[in-house]
């Protein structure tokens, strides 16, 4: 079932507050020097709250049918190569809405173009460390979203172990992914560092269960990016906030979504596809 979005959902004008940086990771706190050449950036207020509450409608409307009136979210699966995906619960613990939009990813493009046009990824020219090696001396040009919209879902104790996000090339090799686009559709931004440390320790000492207050106010699920899987103090974490976009090169770049302690966390992720020039 493809549910129909309001013609007039997600203009093209972003929301008068909106704001980005670019991430500085050898600056940042804690820095991360490993990084210090790669790209990030955090767009603030991307979307309205409304718009990220219709994003979720739509994406539970599209899994209904006359057999199944309520959402149907998966459990989400891993890539394991060849396109081919397998349950794994130990790395990838959340649930997911796989909805193919067109419509959606270019009204979202054209929301973001301005923002990708200032941080300078709407070309790519001679940038190895983006491309691959393979993309020495070669350019290439934003051409889309990827139509592939992944909503996922984060409740009781759910994460997404430390991993790199793979380049997706098109079936007729035409186009290939360089960034993740991810999309925080709830949250409140900043945490208090000190509960989250708290309650970790809590379930790590055997306290009980996470997330016994589904409808409480989002704590963890952070992105973090760290320079190493064994690291475990130098974490450089995004909190989701609502209609905030989280771009990043999806190259070198490791990070994981951090356990969720309490509420949930929804998101939408895709890609940035390019054509070489």
């Amino acid at each position: 079932m493809s549910p129909q979005a309001n013609p007039n959902f997600l203009p093209p004008q972003a929301p008068a507050g909106v704001k980005w940086h670019q991430i500085d990771f050898a600056t940042s706190n804690p820095q991360l020097p490993e990084y210090k050449n790669l790209f990030a950036v955090v767009i603030d207020n991307a979307l309205t709250p409304e718009e990220c509450n219709e994003l979720i409608r739509l994406a539970e409307a599209s899994t209904l049918t006359p057999e199944s009136p309520t959402p149907v979210w998966e459990r989400a699966m891993i890539n394991v190569g060849n396109g081919k995906q397998a349950l794994a619960t130990d790395t990838r613990n959340c649930s997911r809405i796989i909805y193919d939009s067109f419509e959606l990813a270019e009204k979202l493009l054209n929301r973001l173009m301005p923002i990708l046009r200032e941080a300078g990824i709407d070309r790519l020219e001679n940038r190895p460390l983006v491309t691959g090696l393979a993309g020495r001396n070669k350019t290439y040009g934003l051409t889309r979203l990827n139509e592939r919209l992944r909503f996922l879902k984060y409740e009781g104790g759910e994460y997404f172990k430390p991993h790199w996000d793979a380049n997706y090339t098109t079936p007729d090799r035409k186009e290939k992914s360089y960034y993740t686009v991810h999309l925080y559709l709830n949250g409140d931004g900043e945490q208090d560092l000190r509960e989250l440390k708290r309650e970790q320790k809590r379930l790590e000492m055997g306290g009980g269960d996470a997330n016994l207050d589904l409808a409480g106010k989002l704590l963890g699920g952070a992105t973090s990016f760290m320079p190493r899987y064994e690291e475990t103090e130098r974490h450089l974490r995004v909190f989701p906030k609502a209609g905030s976009i989280l771009v990043f090169q999806q190259n070198n770049l490791l990070h994981g979504g951090d356990s969720v302690f309490r509420g949930r966390k929804y998101t939408m992720r895709t890609d940035i596809m390019y054509q070489q020039l």
